[in-house]
């Protein structure tokens, strides 16, 4: 599915920002680290890239070592070689409302295929320079406490009533790699410019597809199916033949909807919609690595063992149904 050395008749951009919510004086100079195919700039407190957002605290050593490791969770497991490193710009920020945070990508599309910034640089491996006004490729902000519950840094497990950072920071690197779509619940339409590799899988109980600029192909696409389907080959070989539920409550949840595995089928995969306090989800299944092979990219013969040892670790997490859940749309 390479675009490389493709030339568009017309090129398109959109923005897509995801939330992360939980249900019921000028500081150090940026830091810039290099973390496999990214470039990550780290944001202190009062500063800003001009894309709207300053920084509302400092970035300790074990943060930003935290984020590269996650990083490394998808590079080792892939083979692409990046066009140029992927830009990524991190702040913490003081959220309200109970939001943990979130993450901001931008699309390129051609008017049938679309991809955000990463995967366009990353596995497309395309040198591509970014619009004007568009400065990152993907962006992730975080509330400075989790929504007062805190966070856990580190390699360690959390404490009951912790957020697992490295959990959320693996699950937002998802959203940027592929598990994400074109979907506007507002237009009722795919977006015009294109549509993704996962929405090019996503199928409705009456066999409706996602099409550019459309509410769907044959008929009308019924995005609170509950749950709608990922037939990807891969990710259904992976779930026993069975295509993959897709997150498709009946109440469209903008930033939810379409963008996770479903949470009743998949309960503590790293790409359902929600998290416990306490919960550890760090790595994906090899059901979310069928779906990354799905959407385009190519991996390492075998993934490390390690990884899939925590990901099966991280699927037993869910006997914490007595805890509160952390509703994370993004």
């Amino acid at each position: 599915m390479a675009l490389q050395g493709r030339r568009f008749a017309q090129e398109k951009v959109a923005l897509l920002v995801i939330l992360l919510f939980l249900a019921p004086c000028v500081g150090l100079a940026t830091t810039i680290r290099t973390a496999g195919p990214f470039t990550v700039t780290f944001y202190h407190n009062g500063e800003t890239d001009g894309s709207g957002t300053t920084g509302q605290q400092d970035w300790t050593l074990q943060q930003m070592d935290d984020i590269a490791a996650c990083i490394n969770i998808w590079a080792s497991s892939v083979i692409n070689s990046a066009g140029r490193q992927v830009d990524m710009h991190c702040f913490w920020y003081n959220f309200s409302g109970g939001i943990l945070g979130g993450s901001y990508n931008s699309y390129v599309g051609n008017g049938s295929d679309a991809w955000t910034f990463t995967e366009y640089v990353w596995r497309e491996g395309v040198n591509y320079t970014r619009p004007g006004g568009y400065y990152y490729d993907t962006k992730i902000v975080y509330d400075t406490d989790a929504a007062g519950w805190g966070w856990n840094f580190g390699t360690g497990d959390p404490g009951p009533t912790q957020i697992d950072f490295r959990s959320v920071i693996t699950h937002e690197i998802g959203h940027s790699v592929g598990f994400i779509g074109t979907y506007s619940s507002g237009s009722d339409a795919w977006w015009s410019g294109g549509i993704t590799a996962w929405d090019s899988w996503l199928r409705d109980d009456a066999g409706n597809r996602p099409s550019p600029g459309s509410s769907g192909t044959p008929g009308n696409f019924n995005q609170v199916d509950n749950p709608v389907w990922f037939v990807g080959p891969n990710a259904q070989a992976a779930n026993g033949g069975n295509p993959v539920a897709v997150y498709a409550p009946t109440t469209y949840t903008a930033g939810s909807s379409l963008t996770h595995l479903n949470e009743g089928t998949f309960p503590n995969y790293l790409m359902s919609p929600s998290i416990s306090l306490g919960e550890v989800e760090r790595s994906p299944s090899a059901i979310e690595w069928g779906v990354i092979e799905d959407i385009g990219w190519q991996l390492v013969p075998e993934p490390d063992t390690s990884l899939m040892l925590s990901a099966s670790f991280a699927a037993m997490a869910s006997f914490r149904r007595h805890r509160p859940r952390v509703a994370r749309a993004g």
